[in-house]
């Protein structure tokens, strides 16, 4: 089966993985020694394209959206974690972030690879709809922001408090702030995330009459929802930073794990709507 997979995926998906994977190595040597820099971002931008290739090639051959299955989904959040990544580097001087990146895309992708895919899925016509594509985009969009603050807050906790680095150091900041960075991260993600539940919701109303119908997955979707707001509320009302504010960040990203994969294997959503088939 793994071996069928490794071949029908072609050399687009596994070209990929191995960049990413190369490419984190050589954001991790470029730390101390910054002429790997150049070569960390050459390759991190070609499993990037790759990626792109991979996602525009499955969408020209079914006509679909490639992200309606539990292993194109997976492939898609590569693509949104990467994009965002790189747009971050080069606006932030995330720098420090390349490498756990890396070897998380290169990890998703060979994770990708133990869910069965469907070449071409038959939706219900409730959602063939114009809403689905914005409705994921803007979903996976926040998940990607929520997974950079994240690993910023996992940093946090190794490397705590904020620290004046110089106009020397390699990383092109001044000041180190994981904190602040990760919190950052997470507006952003939790924006995404808002527009998202805002777009289903108007979808449900059209397609089943009710904005909410307590499905499984729209009910853990809320419950994401509200741990990052609380994260947000005790931030800006009870002033949580630091240890408080990472391990909260932590935990919602694992409720984030649980409503994008976890929920998919429990009994209730057998029969459920929003989950991947």
């Amino acid at each position: 089966m793994i071996l069928y997979r490794m071949l029908a995926e072609g050399p687009f998906f596994w070209g990929a993985t191995l960049l990413f994977l190369s490419s984190g190595f050589l954001y991790i040597l470029s730390l101390p020694h910054r002429r790997f820099r150049w070569f960390a971002r050459l390759f991190f931008f070609l499993a990037f394209l790759l990626v792109s290739l991979y996602i525009i090639r499955s969408w020209w051959l079914t006509s679909q959206p490639p992200f309606k299955t539990m292993f194109q989904s997976l492939v898609f959040l590569v693509w949104n974690i990467s994009l965002i990544y790189m747009v971050l580097e080069g606006s932030e001087n995330l720098f420090f972030l390349g490498g756990p990146t890396c070897f998380f895309n290169s990890g998703i992708l060979l994770l990708s690879t133990l869910f069965a895919d469907i070449v071409r899925v038959n939706l219900p016509p409730a959602l063939r709809s114009a809403w689905f594509i914005p409705h994921v985009v803007l979903y996976f969009a926040g998940y990607s922001f929520l997974f950079l603050g994240f690993l910023m807050s996992v940093l946090y906790l190794f490397f705590p408090g904020r620290k004046f680095l110089g106009e020397s150091h390699w990383s092109g900041q001044l000041w180190r702030d994981y904190d602040l960075f990760s919190y950052r991260a997470i507006i952003y993600g939790f924006t995404f995330l808002s527009l998202g539940l805002a777009v289903g919701a108007v979808w449900a109303k059209g397609a089943w009459g009710a904005f909410w119908s307590w499905d499984p997955k729209e009910n853990w979707a809320l419950i994401t929802w509200l741990v990052y707001l609380i994260y947000l509320h005790m931030r800006y009302v009870r002033g949580w930073k630091g240890r408080r504010a990472a391990w909260l960040s932590i935990l919602g990203f694992a409720v984030v794990i649980m409503t994008y994969i976890g929920v998919n294997y429990l009994p209730s959503a057998a029969s459920a709507l929003h989950a991947y088939q």
